[in-house]
């Protein structure tokens, strides 16, 4: 790369001279650059650096029912496909076609039998292989995947993994296992049953910010007393903790004040609940790295990703998992939707705050001023950005 390219000079954002200034007391740290936030192409480095260096999510799994359901994604600016092939297992692919490089797939399909490109109608199995080429020999002179040399052609598979109802993908190849990468994380959910939820409801709020405030935003208990007076009053200070630090990630577990019931809200308590949750597990929060969060509550549970658009946008997605057949009984409805509209209420007294943080990062903003008891979570979050960015640290290649 040439010294005066825009990606290396990107790259000299998170320098190690910025990696030390992370470092030593929190009280005297500094957090990363301005550009690194506000930086088109520091955006750029981070699609082709730090989210093909980790495990990140590419779909729900519950979305793909059926053998044949195949959807189109696209993760980091790459177009993927997400596939449940006859065999039931998820399966994800490069969407475009070997041959001259069209892209499958534009919309989801389900119940498909495989996959034909548009162009020159190759077709392919639900494996990825290829089943034939019509007219590849010349008008009429069809080949099938029989032949010697069509063997070694299929789509270009995507390294993927999924935990519960959520598929991962790691673009690189190079991370280490997903078990390895998600480290401490599953055992903060031991005694939770995470495969008794049902995806109920999917909510999106766009935020005008980068991913990383949003991000950032999520994992701070600090804002609660300014910026969510009505969770601040029903918050135990136990609940209003900061994460600990968890490897790549950060973990928080704490028991319910009396009237609280998960994010914000008070569900009604007809409402199921999983029995026999230790009181010490009945707020469960996973910040897994880059961008994603695992919340569990005794009567719902929650995946949110903060999806990357744009350098100064991002989009909150949130997915609702209840237990069982509380996500569809019409005599949850109420409590679900209590809920949701929690979230909402949530998301719109967040969203000033990011935009504010956004516009903040320019001029004689230094990186910042933390507090030891609440930011130790920021900076970490910021020595990850930088170490996956470099390719270093807990993100250098797997051996």
């Amino acid at each position: 790369m040439h010294p005066s390219h825009p990606l290396k000079a990107a790259l000299d954002l998170v320098s190690d001279t910025v990696l030390g200034r992370l470092d030593g007391p929190l009280e005297k740290a500094r957090g990363l650059p301005n550009e690194t936030f506000t930086s088109q192409a520091f955006f750029e480095l981070e699609q082709q650096t730090l989210f093909s260096r980790c495990w990140s999510f590419a779909g729900i799994a519950s979305e793909l029912p059926e053998a044949g359901d195949v959807q189109p994604v696209e993760v980091a600016g790459q177009p993927l496909l997400l596939i449940r092939g006859a065999d039931r297992q998820i399966r994800v692919f490069h969407n475009v076609c070997p041959h001259r490089g069209a892209r499958l797939v534009h919309a989801p399909e389900n119940l498909a039998k495989g996959l034909t490109c548009g162009y020159h109608a190759w077709s392919y199995e639900l494996d990825g292989r290829l089943r034939g080429r019509p007219h590849y020999h010349g008008p009429g002179r069809h080949d099938t995947s029989a032949d010697d040399d069509a063997c070694t052609i299929c789509l270009f598979p995507v390294r993927s993994h999924v935990w519960h109802d959520w598929i991962f993908v790691n673009l690189d190849s190079k991370a280490p296992s997903f078990e390895s990468y998600l480290g401490q994380v599953p055992a903060l959910f031991d005694g939770y049953d995470l495969s008794a939820l049902r995806l109920e409801s999917h909510i999106t709020t766009e935020f005008a910010c980068n991913w990383k405030l949003g991000f950032e935003n999520a994992c701070d208990y600090y804002h609660v007393f300014k910026i969510h007076p009505d969770l601040n009053r029903i918050m135990t200070q136990e609940v209003r903790g900061s994460f600990e630090i968890a490897g790549r990630h950060m973990l928080t577990a704490a028991a319910r004040g009396e009237e609280y019931e998960g994010h914000g809200v008070t569900l009604e308590s007809n409402t199921p609940a999983l029995p026999a949750l230790p009181v010490a597990k009945q707020m469960l929060v996973a910040a897994v790295f880059p961008n994603m969060l695992v919340q569990a509550y005794p009567t719902y549970g929650q995946f949110d990703l903060f999806e990357p658009v744009a350098v100064n946008r991002c989009i909150f997605h949130q997915w609702l998992y209840y237990i069982g057949d509380a996500a569809v009984d019409e005599a949850y409805r109420a409590s679900r939707d209590e809920v949701r509209e929690g979230c909402l209420k949530m998301n719109a007294e967040d969203e000033d705050s990011c935009r504010n943080m956004h516009e903040g990062r320019r001029g004689a903003y230094d990186g910042g001023r933390f507090a030891p008891y609440w930011d130790k979570g920021t900076i970490h979050f910021h020595k990850m950005v930088a170490h996956a960015v470099r390719g270093d640290g807990p993100f250098a290649p797997a051996m």
